[in-house]
């Protein structure tokens, strides 16, 4: 996988946003993930790419290439994961048997780890946790 970092500007007095030439057919087309982020008041944008599309010309004045751990640290510090309640009712009813003193089974606090894939609680994915499947999913396509 590979990652390029572009710079994206408003087109002047406009809120067009202007990319570097080429962009959509030689660069976006390719990008199988991505995230918009702001550095002070510039906006920028993250691409992922996969290998086997990743082409050295994509290295322009308005891109650079960027490291995994970069992409990471960047996705970390510009987006939030959020939790959201799958089924609230469930999440009540442990409320309170929990107030009542009741024992929950294992399958009840199970169901309150969002890692656990039965939980009432899930968790947003960040461009920092996509990376993950995205690799995964390359290494699948290139054994076939």
């Amino acid at each position: 996988m590979k990652y390029l970092k572009i710079s994206v500007r408003a087109k002047p007095g406009s809120s067009e946003m202007v990319y570097p030439t080429g962009y959509q057919t030689e660069i976006g087309c390719f990008a199988i993930d991505s995230l918009y982020y702001d550095v002070n008041g510039a906006l920028k944008l993250l691409l992922c790419i996969p290998d086997k599309d990743y082409k050295s010309s994509m290295v322009r004045t308005d891109s650079e290439e960027i490291t995994e751990a970069d992409v990471v640290a960047i996705s970390e510090e510009k987006e939030t994961r959020t939790e959201t309640i799958k089924d609230e009712a469930k999440v009540r009813r442990l409320e309170i048997m929990s107030r009542l003193g009741m024992t929950l089974s294992k399958e009840d606090t199970d169901s309150l780890d969002p890692e656990k894939p039965e939980s009432v609680f899930g968790v947003n994915k960040i461009l920092a946790d996509r990376i993950v499947n995205l690799k995964s999913n390359e290494v699948a396509l290139k054994g076939k």
